[in-house]
């Protein structure tokens, strides 16, 4: 364990769907520990929707990390602030997508939606 992170609300693996974090520093109801390693602002959120499985399930926790830059390849949670969503982030030549693991879904094209954070690890939880 290198430390934990508060679940801060659920982002949508499917369309953008509201996030907002509405504890204060230090509070939340639900932690996570992390094996990997985590700052300040590294956070947990929990999957809804079916567009990233196989790898990601209704229900999973995930740590996203705010302060990493995103890479080719990368999972990330990418919205407005305000609505998020879970994807993995592609490049094409010089554009960039969110292309969802599940073919009912669609690749979308990344354009100006800013990437919140890095998924680092993902953690299931039965009960």
């Amino acid at each position: 364990i290198r430390g934990r992170v508060p679940v801060i609300h659920r982002v949508r693996a499917g369309d953008f769907t509201e996030i907002v974090d509405i504890y204060q520093t230090g509070d939340a109801d639900e932690w996570v520990d992390a094996t990997c390693p985590v700052n300040a602002h590294t956070f947990a959120l929990i999957v809804e929707g079916d567009s990233m499985e196989p790898e990601f399930h209704e229900g999973m926790r995930i740590v996203v990390e705010p302060d990493m830059t995103p890479e080719n390849g990368d999972y990330v949670v990418a919205g407005n602030g305000e609505s998020a969503n879970l994807k993995k982030l592609v490049r094409v030549g010089a554009d960039w997508y969110l292309k969802p693991l599940n073919d009912a879904y669609q690749t979308k094209l990344l354009g100006d939606t800013p990437i919140i954070g890095v998924v680092r690890e993902a953690h299931r939880k039965y009960r």
